[in-house]
């Protein structure tokens, strides 16, 4: 019986092992670039010109421009955030995939942009 639970401790531990291999393979390398952004018309739908004027905004942020790679939630899968900081309480924002698919954009407070709320 103890030999049987050692064997199944390492096949648990080699399939943890190439579980962590498959991760770094799947998971990109780098962050897509927002010049590369292929937008929906979800934001627009849903948030109408405050969705243009955040991509617009975006576009024209220089030393502002945040990124960040917001974790997998209930409801969603790992998202990539672009906001840009611009020294009011709202900021322009827009959320991708990982492969660089527009999710949405609009304005938000930027804490919620820097917290991916």
């Amino acid at each position: 019986m103890e030999t049987a639970k050692k064997g199944n401790a390492g096949i648990v531990i080699v399939l943890i092992l190439l579980l962590g291999l498959v991760v770094l393979f799947v998971l990109p390398k780098e962050l897509p670039a927002l010049e590369g952004i292929t937008t929906r018309s979800h934001a627009v739908e849903q948030h109408g010109q405050d969705a243009l004027d955040a991509r617009a905004q975006l576009r024209g942020c220089r030393e502002g421009l945040r990124i960040r790679l917001c974790p997998a939630s209930e409801l969603h899968g790992a998202s990539v955030c672009f906001w840009c900081e611009t020294g009011a309480n709202t900021c322009p924002g827009m959320y991708t995939t990982i492969s660089g698919i527009e999710k949405t954009a609009f304005f938000r407070p930027c804490e919620q942009w820097r917290r991916c709320q």
